[in-house]
């Protein structure tokens, strides 16, 4: 049903945009349904999965490219590097997102150029992706939209968001030796949880095409826990 909301968080339908605005203006994300369509979805998994495929042979083999060996250890792809993407990375910003993006940014957006897919499997918790907030990384207001190309959250690993945090931008606490961007951009948990309570932390049920929208100053993190089995692959765009 268009613009359902569920308690204080928002879950609406891509195509109701005044529902999608509202929602996000509460606490600075929403959970939208029907972002991308089925096929869209599935090629895009079939061709990122081929990628990994093939970067996994060629490292076995002794023949990946330097360029690709942290994308591989790190379980990324930048969205310029796959064939049915190039040039056409707009093509997965619904017309709604776009909408909101010109609202909160106060200009045409674009796409940021280090947008990308990421893959994130349980046993390989060195890419799971600590609290941080995007805004840190990039040095300016953004608003992200990150689609799940799997079903997640429940038996898979989904997105956590803080609902509400988007007020203030927190300084880092980044662990000794962060050689990356979001790992220098982390946030201690246990000032998270003070600052902002567990009633805060949000963790909805993705389906694939689905989309949480939020601000570039949402604080976030992977979400996954013991429970947790396989794999799910999501594409992170930050519009500028």
């Amino acid at each position: 049903m268009a613009g359902t909301v569920l308690g204080p968080r928002g879950t609406v339908d891509a195509a109701d945009s005044a529902a999608l605005s509202a929602a996000f203006y509460r606490g600075g994300a929403v959970h939208v349904r029907g972002a991308i369509g089925a096929a869209s979805i599935a090629s895009l998994h079939d061709a990122a999965d081929g990628l990994f495929r093939s970067w996994t042979a060629s490292a076995a083999a002794g023949r990946l490219p330097a360029a690709l060996e942290v994308p591989l250890r790190r379980r990324f792809i930048p969205l310029a590097s796959i064939p049915m993407l190039e040039g056409r990375v707009d093509s997965l910003v619904h017309p709604s997102f776009r909408e909101l993006a010109q609202r909160y940014l106060g200009k045409e957006p674009v796409p940021a150029p280090d947008s990308h897919l990421r893959s994130i499997v349980v046993d390989r918790p060195d890419a799971h992706l600590p609290y941080h907030q995007d805004q840190t990384i990039v040095g300016c207001r953004l608003l992200n939209v990150w689609i799940p190309l799997d079903a997640c959250g429940g038996a898979s690993p989904g997105l956590e968001v803080i609902w509400d945090s988007w007020q203030q931008q927190l300084d880092p606490a980044p662990e000794p030796g962060a050689a990356f961007p979001v790992e220098r951009a982390r946030l201690d948990p246990e000032m998270i949880s003070k600052l902002y309570g567990e009633a805060a932390r949000w963790m909805p049920h993705f389906e694939p095409g689905d989309a949480m929208v939020f601000s570039g100053a949402t604080i976030h993190r992977t979400h996954v826990n013991a429970g947790m089995s396989g794999q799910r692959m999501s594409v992170e765009i930050r519009l500028l």
